[in-house]
């Protein structure tokens, strides 16, 4: 018998959905925490690479494009990657029905609940002081 059995994808519980009711939607959208391994690629994808001092180049990260890229991630419910929801919007693609979608201030509040869900909303300061109680 193996001594981490509770760490066994077997054992481990699901993740439920999070409901986020917006004042525009007669229905709450559905959320879902983003696993590492999928923010670490999303993470990797905001890199961009622009010239820099003495033509060498340089790697920029853009937290814009991160923070669309997790909550669009996280949304499972309406989904963004339907074609029919797309095209009522005149778009074509996730991130740009998303852009379409919500307005900034909700975005605001997606971008806070994913956070939240996905364990980034403490930083290291808070870990430590709750690590040390």
């Amino acid at each position: 018998m193996s001594r981490f059995k509770a760490f066994m994808k077997e054992n481990v519980a699901e993740v439920e959905l999070i409901e986020l009711s917006l004042v525009r939607f007669n229905e709450p959208i559905k959320l879902r925490p983003v696993p590492s391994e999928e923010a670490d690629l999303i993470n990797d994808r905001c890199f961009k690479n622009i010239p820099g001092k003495k033509g060498r180049q340089e790697r920029v990260f853009d937290p814009v494009g991160y923070n669309r890229r997790m909550n669009v991630a996280s949304i499972v419910y309406p989904d963004l990657h339907d074609t029919e929801l797309q095209q009522s919007y005149g778009v074509r693609g996730a991130e740009a029905l998303y852009g379409k979608l919500f307005l900034a201030g909700e975005a605001a509040l997606i971008s806070e609940k994913v956070q939240q869900i996905s364990g980034l909303d403490e930083s290291l300061e808070d870990q430590i002081e709750e690590a040390k109680n």
